[in-house]
């Protein structure tokens, strides 16, 4: 679903309106097969939160409980997420994220490539706020994803931030294949990627995807997370 919206933050509707609005779609959707449907209540949801910038400070808890949408804060309160399942059912667990946030006195709400968003961090880095992202992607069979984005708040957009320093150049995200088949013991359940204020560890995988409980460690320079070392 393509949107990309932008409001001045004064002139909005208001709690009791989006109240109203969560009771609609709830009695609209629920005795509904929710795989058939769950497009649509994407659809519906998405177009109140990008028509009212009181959505910002709104928890949506009606939807929440209903497995509408899922909702998440940066710590800082500066950026708020929504997920949504688009998923057919199946054995993919497929999502749709959007990201909100002001800069000056407009407010935003754009797309935001992702699995299923379960960490976020804001980390200073060169004397700006760099948000890590990460997220967990579930394919088909035992097939997934673990991503790591970095993004900032620009002075009109929400931009990439390209903070992870390899050998050979930088890159703005970080991504690691998951294959469940290699984890008889879920040691590795949350473990392929790990993130701190100081440190990114990516999990070394071997040709097969198999993890080899070791972990690439990116640390926090004066401008980037810069690739250092193997640790376990």
């Amino acid at each position: 679903m393509a949107l990309c919206a932008s409001l001045p933050i004064s002139g909005f509707a208001g709690s009791a309106d989006l109240q109203k609005h969560e009771s609609q779609v709830i009695k609209k959707y629920k005795n509904l097969n929710f795989y058939e449907v769950n497009e649509a209540i994407e659809r519906e949801i998405v177009d109140v939160i990008a028509a009212d910038p009181s959505s910002f400070h709104y928890g949506f808890t009606q939807l929440e409980k209903q497995g509408f949408v899922h909702v998440q804060y940066s710590p800082d309160k500066k950026l708020k997420f929504y997920s949504f399942d688009v998923s057919g059912g199946g054995t993919m667990g497929e999502w749709s994220s959007y990201v909100q946030y002001a800069t000056g006195k407009t407010q935003h709400l754009d797309p935001f490539d992702s699995g299923y968003i379960n960490q976020i961090l804001p980390v200073n880095i060169h004397n700006k706020t760099v948000y890590l992202v990460k997220s967990y992607y579930k394919g088909d069979n035992c097939s997934g994803l673990h991503h790591l984005r970095a993004v900032e708040v620009g002075p009109k957009q929400l931009l990439k931030s390209y903070v992870f320093q390899t050998k050979q150049k930088k890159l703005d995200q970080i991504s690691v294949d998951y294959d469940c088949h290699y984890e008889t013991d879920r040691r590795s359940g949350n473990e392929y990627l790990k993130i701190s204020p100081k440190h990114v560890d990516v999990m070394l995988l071997n040709q097969q995807h198999q993890p080899q409980y070791k972990y690439l460690r990116y640390t926090l320079g004066s401008k980037a997370f810069v690739y250092q070392e193997i640790v376990k």
